[in-house]
């Protein structure tokens, strides 16, 4: 049934339908955004990165045939222009606004500090796991979709988003883990 919703809101779309390619950007709106933020972060970056990937999306339509499910063709379009713009991001490596958000928070330096270095923790964890779990973990919990909605965006049955999601959590335990037992022997507390 989503299949068919996507598909005629695509030909429409494609035919000039401005209200269709709305509701477009308003179904896959937090498919997008977690895709960028999981490869991201939270950065200035973030919002913009979004914007120029439902541009990409538009643009795209005319090419999208169907093969794929819909769902599953605007997060590899996602996924594949937030790595590209985490790319460009890094090549500035002194980003004068980072610096700004961090110091212009109501958070005491040591608060903003600990919070950032919490996400960036996470942040890592999530490197770590392979594609697949990555993946469950960022629609599950980044873009608050349910299993069968995430079944439906990777193509997969939903007993395996299932095992993935549950598996990936394992992993990440494990990581988690192992992590404070390093950064404990780091600073000779284990």
């Amino acid at each position: 049934m989503k299949g068919n919703i996507d598909n005629e809101l695509v030909k429409k779309s494609v035919n000039g339908n401005e209200k269709a390619f709305r509701e477009i950007i308003t179904r896959y709106n937090g498919v997008v955004y977690a895709a960028v933020r999981s490869i991201m972060g939270n950065s200035d970056e973030t919002d913009d990165t979004v914007q120029d990937i439902f541009i990409k999306i538009y643009k795209g339509l005319p090419r999208f045939k169907g093969k794929a499910r819909f769902s599953t063709w605007v997060y590899s379009i996602a996924r594949n222009e937030a790595l590209n713009a985490l790319k460009r991001q890094k090549m500035n490596l002194y980003n004068i606004e980072e610096f700004h958000n961090l110091t212009a928070s109501n958070d005491t330096p040591e608060e903003a500090y600990s919070k950032k270095e919490v996400t960036r923790s996470l942040e890592g964890y999530l490197e770590r796991l392979n594609n697949n779990y990555r993946a469950v973990i960022e629609l599950r919990y980044l873009a608050e979709k349910s299993y069968l909605e995430i079944a439906d965006i990777m193509d997969i049955p939903i007993g395996t988003v299932k095992t993935y999601v549950y598996s990936a959590k394992l992993r990440l335990k494990e990581l988690m883990t192992t992590g404070c037992h390093n950064e404990q022997l780091k600073r000779g507390k284990a």
